[in-house]
């Protein structure tokens, strides 16, 4: 308990901080219940600002409650926390499944490093140096594979479901799918023509393996007169 005893000069008195000492702890304990259990029963798939805002605030106390006693790895740890937090509850990055790990060991490592404090220093340290840098890799937007890969699988499914997706803009329109020439066997191979990209689509102007009847005015195909608004 001396280690967390500061004077802090100011007004021409001392302030010890020591009196609040346990007040500390128990808020700090409170806190990482209420973060675990926030995290817990979070919707990944619609997970609102004010749940992210209640973690934050919850790492946010904790960080400035280390820092005022001197427990630097506590501080530094939350820090990190509150740093992935605030990128999530900003939607700057998308929340996944490895966040909300990353956190609760996070928060685990948190209550192990308090307890050391508490107990005046004894005991073996947890180390954290792992845990930063997975929240600093998450909170960059660099994700594992198997994150990366769900991220990706979200996006391409929301894709699919807007309308037209998949579909070229003016697909269909006036397209003539047979053009000239198409199903002619007299038709050099690899010519070119407005049925190349379509060659065997059968025409529904046409019955299987017979080319359209060509247009009385042009003598051409008659899906390109019409595509030309000349269709007879």
């Amino acid at each position: 308990m001396e280690q967390t005893r500061q004077e802090v000069s100011g007004a021409g008195a001392d302030f010890d901080l020591g009196q609040f000492y346990q007040i500390f702890f128990e808020e700090a304990s409170e806190n990482l219940d209420l973060m675990e259990q926030m995290l817990l029963e979070l919707d990944l798939r619609s997970a609102n600002d004010e749940e992210l805002n209640g973690i934050f605030r919850c790492a946010h106390s904790i960080k400035g409650g280390s820092a005022t006693f001197g427990f630097a790895d506590v501080a530094e740890l939350t820090h990190q926390m509150e740093s992935l937090l605030d990128r999530l509850r900003r939607h700057e990055v998308q929340a996944v499944a490895q966040m909300v790990d990353v956190l609760l060991e996070s928060a685990d490592a948190a209550r192990h490093l308090l307890a050391r404090h508490q107990a005046g220093g004894q005991g073996q340290a947890v180390s954290t140096t792992a845990l930063l840098r997975r929240i600093a890799d998450l909170a960059a937007g660099l994700l594992p594979d198997d994150a990366a890969a769900a991220v990706s699988a979200t996006a391409a499914a929301a894709a699919d479901a807007s309308p037209g997706a998949g579909r070229p803009e003016g697909a269909g329109a006036g397209v003539c799918r047979a053009g000239p020439g198409a199903g002619n066997p007299d038709r050099p191979a690899g010519a070119a023509g407005a049925g190349r990209r379509d060659q065997g689509t059968v025409s529904r102007h046409s019955r299987p393996g017979q080319h359209p009847r060509p247009c009385r005015r042009t003598g051409q195909c008659p899906l390109v007169c019409g595509a030309d608004g000349g269709q007879q």
